[in-house]
């Protein structure tokens, strides 16, 4: 057979409220890349927009970007998934561009390839897609679905955390389908895994989206030859998710300052949790954070705050606090793992806030 490649993405999101631009500018790094690979085809599985009623303009954009890229010989498929659906239908239309939209399972051939595309349904499982399958010959066979793999424990845990199982797929499920290539949409992490004879990939979100999306960024490029070769392909990102874990020592939250200038140097654009832990007045703390945070937003950086700091005036007015406090201030003197008795005071009177909170609930 003749060469044969296509671009296998996910999870666009476009319209994501508060990071509509970020998410458009990565829609539109993939366009490029498709412009320059010249692929047979560009596969979406699923999500290209966050809810099911994208504003017009926004859905007209879209349209103009794939008609630039179908003017170039570029066949587009799209599948939609569950945002796409979500209280309207999102991709009602789109079809009027040249690009295919597969709002029911269909087997779609080009240069002895079968592309399998199940749209997305809520009350779908995989042995429903088992039995829709229909057989064919073709060099490759290509399944996709916007579905969720369970028998990763890192793709069903992060689902499940988010009530977000849907078609749910099993190592069985896949052998006995078949595919020589699964694109795979729901997961926001990429994944490249091989089940029996069949590679399995989820591309990832194209821009992160939450703390959940650390890793990189990615659209994948599928070569059918006498094999497949499978390449990820860096799309970086606008903005990243990042976390730092910020102790307070002796000398106060103010000594922090040359952490966040050094923070601030080293981060590009990002949503920074920043989690604070230690003994400190609590007035004096929420001021130094709302500095802190209007210093970084000046650098394109939106601070998170987790703020599990215990208030320096509450342990003067606790008897047992301050005890504490004493024979772990004795004992650091004298052991020369200074940081040890930090942990055990720090621990220790976290602890106690706990229990005394609890009991004034009681």
């Amino acid at each position: 057979m003749q060469s044969f490649c296509f671009l296998h993405t996910s999870d666009l999101h476009l319209g994501r409220k508060g990071r509509e631009e970020d998410v458009w500018k990565q829609w539109q790094k993939i366009c490029e890349i498709a412009l320059n690979r010249q692929p047979e085809v560009l596969l979406i599985a699923g999500d290209v927009f966050d809810n099911g009623d994208p504003s017009p303009t926004l859905k007209e954009e879209f349209c103009n970007s794939l008609k630039a890229l179908i003017a170039k010989g570029i066949s587009v498929l799209i599948i939609p998934g569950n945002h796409d659906v979500k209280k309207g239908d999102a991709l009602k239309g789109i079809e009027k561009t040249g690009a295919k939209v597969f709002t029911n399972y269909q087997v779609f051939c080009i240069s002895d390839i079968a592309f399998h595309l199940f749209p997305f349904c809520s009350q779908w499982t995989g042995q429903d897609l088992v039995k829709m399958k229909q057989k064919v010959k073709a060099k490759f066979e290509v399944g996709v679905c916007h579905a969720s793999y369970v028998a990763l424990p890192e793709i069903s845990a992060d689902l499940g955390d988010s009530q977000a199982i849907h078609i749910p797929l099993t190592q069985e499920d896949i052998i006995t389908l078949g595919f020589d290539y699964f694109a795979l949409g729901h997961y926001y992490n990429a994944k490249h895994w091989q089940v029996g004879n069949t590679q399995c990939v989820y591309p990832g979100s194209i821009e992160p989206l939450s703390f959940k999306e650390k890793e990189k960024r990615y659209i994948f490029l599928v070569e059918c030859n006498e094999a497949l070769k499978i390449t990820p392909i860096p799309i970086g990102c606008q903005r990243s998710y990042e976390e730092i874990v910020l102790q307070i020592d002796s000398q106060g939250v103010d000594a922090l300052w040359p952490k966040i200038e050094e923070l601030s140097a080293h981060l590009g654009p990002c949503f920074l949790r920043l989690t604070l832990r230690g003994v400190a007045e609590a007035v004096r703390c929420q001021n130094w954070q709302s500095q802190v945070s209007a210093f970084l937003d000046k650098k394109q950086i939106k601070v998170i705050w987790q703020d599990e700091t215990v208030d320096l005036n509450w342990i003067e007015r606790d008897t047992l606090a301050k005890q504490f406090l004493e024979i772990c201030r004795q004992r650091a003197r004298k052991s020369p793992d200074k940081d040890y008795w930090r942990r055990v005071f720090y621990r220790g009177i976290s602890l106690l806030r706990q229990c005394k909170d609890a009991d004034k609930k009681r």
